[in-house]
């Protein structure tokens, strides 16, 4: 049985995201989950600062509350949290989050999926439209910057994972900008909106979850 460690930046179990990415990898694997936020109340979860310089992101607590944390905040204790996946003898651990996050440290292999989706996005639109669907509205501005080069086109939108938000207003202005490419940019998206998203837009949409799933797979191998 080959252990594979899912590190999310907020509470596990992660029942909304566990079972998808078991499809993809099949039998023969053990997925041990840990995360940041752990052992934290939403009394302790509401005391976070959540200063925009410190980039803010989204998750959700076990019980399926969509919260907002820092990065800042959350990288010390991911790394305490890796220590632990590790000392259980896991050694291919998966940040469950497309934001960006330095190197831990490591006995192992960690895959941070940023780099590998973004690799996925530039390897497949060199020229055209790519839409990126962020999971809160404060990471919009960071699109350009992240997504932005020479003959591709940015455009940036948000709706949230967790919530019942306007998926049908996100749909509608999906197929008014007419991407060339779709970019789910967050863990947490179910396989239902980029399900909605292609039948909207006849467009090819990139979920991020399943993609790392799959690359997951390779190196477990």
């Amino acid at each position: 049985m080959k252990k594979i460690g899912m590190l999310t930046i907020g509470q596990t179990p992660r029942n909304d995201l566990i079972p998808g990415l078991m499809d993809i990898l099949g039998p023969g694997y053990e997925v041990v989950e840990a995360g940041a936020l752990d052992d934290h109340t939403m009394d302790d979860v509401n005391r976070i600062d959540l200063n925009p310089d410190h980039y803010i992101l989204v998750s959700r607590m076990r019980d399926g509350t969509e919260i907002k944390i820092t990065k800042k905040y959350v990288i010390p204790k991911m790394q305490g949290q890796l220590d632990r996946l590790e000392d259980q003898g896991v050694r291919l651990t998966v940040v469950m989050c497309t934001g960006k996050f330095p190197q831990f440290r490591s006995r192992g292999l960690v895959v941070t999926p940023s780099e590998v989706l973004k690799g996925v996005i530039e390897g497949s639109l060199k020229v055209g439209k790519l839409a990126v669907v962020y999971p809160t509205e404060e990471q919009i501005l960071y699109a350009e910057k992240d997504f932005g080069r020479e003959g591709v086109e940015v455009y940036a939108d948000a709706v949230s994972p967790y919530e019942d938000d306007d998926v049908k207003g996100l749909l509608e202005r999906l197929v008014k900008e007419d991407p060339d490419l779709v970019f789910l940019n967050c863990f947490g998206f179910p396989h239902s909106i980029k399900k909605q998203v292609q039948e909207a837009t006849g467009k090819p949409t990139i979920h991020s979850s399943a993609l790392i799933a799959r690359v997951i797979k390779e190196l477990s191998n």
